[in-house]
């Protein structure tokens, strides 16, 4: 600090000549980067020297500007003509830029003159435009749709409810099932008492459960043929069933394999024919199931492969005519559905747990009867219904889905009444009445208030 203090009164003191008086009046701080003298000045102010850090330099000086030369192109004048800017009367800014920042005056632009085009005169008569009147002459399509509601007998669209019920009724609090429950019932027993006259099949859906639940005693044997290693069981035919046999179908999961499907088809068609009377030894069957490779066979070596099967089981030639129900158990791609033959009815029912509608079955299942039945066969007799049957939730219960199906058919209950929910107990009730030898006794279908269950 006492270096900068002598500096400071050095500089400051009263100069020997005139020209000195004006380097002695300047103000270091002044100076854009330290303080520098002017040429005139280095002879005699040799003393100074520039500190860094001492002072701090001041930003330096914006260059002036050239003076840029603004050609404005023409303008159109309607865009400023509202324009009033006194351009005169604009302050200049003072910095270094003011000069260019000052607005110039715009050129105005010569307005263009329209030029008239004279035209030779026309000897044609003036056009005179078609005058429309909003009438009702107008075709108005939505409005034909509104008058439409005239000749309606009320005057106005109405709900179908109230065309069937005109009055309202009351609904009750607790109410849980709809007011209309009733009639729908009505209506529903009329609409299937018509597809029976129709030839179509008019079955019966049980109120609640569908299918009995076994007792306890059955349950047991049940449980007590899973344990065995001898004969479980007989089919109707005389053929021994094992434990091996009856775990295809009491295992969940279990493929059914052709025994049981075979054996149990047996046991639905002997109640069909105790049903209907048809017992003795010599009348023609009225039901009748063919084994698990019966359609396989026809498949795939044609009529010839199966020609003496029905006359075999007693229903071939034209008397498959007078047969009610044929079963025919399909096993393709490793999995099973059902063939249902009315030949009394020329009807052919398919079902199938997976939804298929088995065209190609049907078109097989209608060579054999062709070969049958020869020139009685005629195509256009016949009639393919569309049946439907519960659907099966994995890749594994389809045969019980098949022999389920059958019963129900043979009980005249809808197939569509049980459904996946059943299917563990229906493969105990499967065994249990293969054991008992049929559907009879504690095992029947229709128990003391004549109720049919699966």
């Amino acid at each position: 600090m006492g270096l900068l203090s002598r500096l400071w009164r050095k500089a400051t003191a009263a100069p020997s000549n005139g020209s000195a008086s004006s380097v002695a009046t300047e103000n270091p701080f002044s100076a854009s980067k330290g303080w520098q003298p002017t040429g005139q000045e280095d002879s005699q102010d040799d003393f100074s020297m520039h500190i860094p850090g001492a002072f701090p330099s001041s930003p330096s000086l914006s260059p002036r500007l050239a003076p840029i030369e603004r050609v404005e192109d023409n303008v159109p004048t309607q865009e400023f003509d509202r324009m009033e800017i006194d351009v005169p009367s604009i302050p200049e800014l003072r910095t270094d830029l003011g000069a260019h920042l000052r607005p110039t005056r715009l050129r105005r632009a010569p307005r263009p003159v329209p030029t008239q085009v004279s035209h030779p005169p026309s000897t044609l008569a003036p056009r005179q435009d078609e005058v429309h009147q909003d009438g009702m002459e107008i075709d108005d399509p939505w409005a034909e749709r509104f008058r439409a509601y005239e000749k309606l007998p009320f005057g106005q669209p109405v709900s179908a409810v109230q065309l069937v019920h005109p009055q309202r009724k009351p609904v009750p609090l607790d109410r849980t099932a709809s007011i209309f429950a009733s009639e729908w019932e009505k209506l529903e027993i009329e609409r299937r008492e018509l597809e029976g006259v129709e030839g179509r099949p008019a079955r019966i859906r049980p109120k609640g459960e569908c299918v009995r639940q076994l007792s306890w005693d059955w349950l047991d044997k049940v449980s007590r043929a899973m344990q065995s290693s001898g004969v479980v069981a007989q089919t109707l035919s005389g053929d021994a069933l094992y434990q091996k046999d009856i775990a295809t179908c009491i295992k969940p999961l279990a493929w059914l394999n052709d025994e049981i499907i075979n054996s149990y088809l047996a046991v639905i068609t002997q109640y069909l024919q105790q049903s209907a009377g048809n017992k003795a030894p010599n009348d023609r069957p009225r039901y009748h199931a063919f084994n698990t490779f019966f359609y396989s066979s026809l498949r795939d070596k044609g009529y010839d492969g199966v020609r003496r099967w029905a006359k075999r089981a007693k229903i071939g030639g034209e008397g498959l005519l007078e047969v009610d129900t044929v079963f025919v158990p399909v096993h393709e791609s490793s999995h099973w559905t059902l063939l249902v033959v009315r030949p009394a009815d020329r009807t052919i029912e398919y079902f199938d747990s997976l939804g298929a509608r088995g065209a190609r079955q049907v078109k097989i299942i209608k060579s054999w009867l062709l070969g049958e039945l020869g020139t009685k066969f005629v195509d256009s007799e016949w009639t393919v219904l569309t049946s439907a049957s519960s659907f099966q939730d994995n890749g594994s219960d389809c045969g019980v889905f098949l022999l389920t199906n059958a019963k129900a058919i043979a009980l005249n209950i809808e197939p569509t009444a049980f459904g996946a929910r059943d299917t563990t107990l229906l493969r105990r009730k499967i065994v249990a009445e293969i054991m008992n030898g049929g559907l009879h006794g504690e095992l029947s279908p229709v128990d003391k208030t004549g109720a049919i269950l699966l």
